[in-house]
């Protein structure tokens, strides 16, 4: 192990003040995600995804509020951890209850099991996931102090293997496998994600990509309608 003597001070838990410490003991393995945590406590892209999702639960049996399920849900995709069955398992960790702002108490203040962690999954509406997708298009255009001239955008799919009988997963001649085939729009000079699109794994490589560019368009011409808008691709997504 690399030794290193320096100290990590982190601000976003309020409950306690919190340090991550260097040493050779091994006291979780996801230590990394209280990074992604201290990002959070000033992006708040969780709490406004969180926001997108109407709560169908009844207020009166509620244990884990709607932020945090999806803010433990994020920090498991981030942390590699697809699977939703992962969440019995991490539900328990320390640095997972730290960064859904839960105190690290042995067996209590444990986070959301697989079957909540599911429910939420399924029970996210297309006009929700709409809602989600205009607040990354509002973020980035806030993001801009005055109107720019120039936009450039990438737009790119790429293969993601899936296992076992997931939803929309189907096989692709060309990559040989089981997959997804999502899409994404970012600008190409701060890498700023505006649209991600899932798509089946059996998707042609321009599917649906008009009507999105279409709306993006739209979206952007609007509030700056002297705008030039570059878009980069490669032949397979015309």
């Amino acid at each position: 192990m690399t030794p290193c003597d320096s100290d990590v001070t982190l601000d976003f838990y309020q409950e306690h003040p919190l340090c991550v410490q260097f040493s050779d003991l091994d006291l979780s393995s996801d230590v990394g995600i209280l990074l992604a945590a201290q990002a959070e406590s000033r992006v708040h892209i969780c709490q406004d995804i969180a926001a997108c999702i109407e709560e169908w639960r009844d207020p009166d049996k509620l244990t884990h509020p709607l932020p945090q399920l999806v803010t433990q849900r994020v920090y498991q995709l981030i942390g590699g951890y697809e699977d939703a069955n992962d969440s019995d398992s991490l539900r328990h960790d320390p640095i997972f209850k730290i960064a859904c702002e839960r105190l690290p108490i042995p067996e209590s203040n444990v986070l959301a099991s697989q079957p909540t962690i599911s429910r939420l999954e399924n029970q996210v509406t297309a006009r929700q996931t709409a809602a989600m997708r205009r607040q990354f298009i509002d973020r980035f255009i806030a993001s801009y102090p005055h109107p720019p001239s120039t936009i450039v955008l990438d737009i790119d799919g790429w293969d993601d293997p899936t296992h076992g009988d997931q939803e929309g997963s189907a096989f692709h001649g060309y990559y040989g496998q089981h997959m997804y085939f999502p899409v994404l729009i970012n600008e190409a000079q701060s890498g700023f994600p505006l649209v991600c699109q899932l798509r089946r794994g059996n998707s042609h490589p321009g599917k649906a990509v008009a009507g999105i560019l279409r709306w993006l368009f739209w979206r952007l011409k609007r509030v700056w309608p002297d705008v030039t808008l570059v878009l980069r691709a490669d032949a397979g997504l015309y």
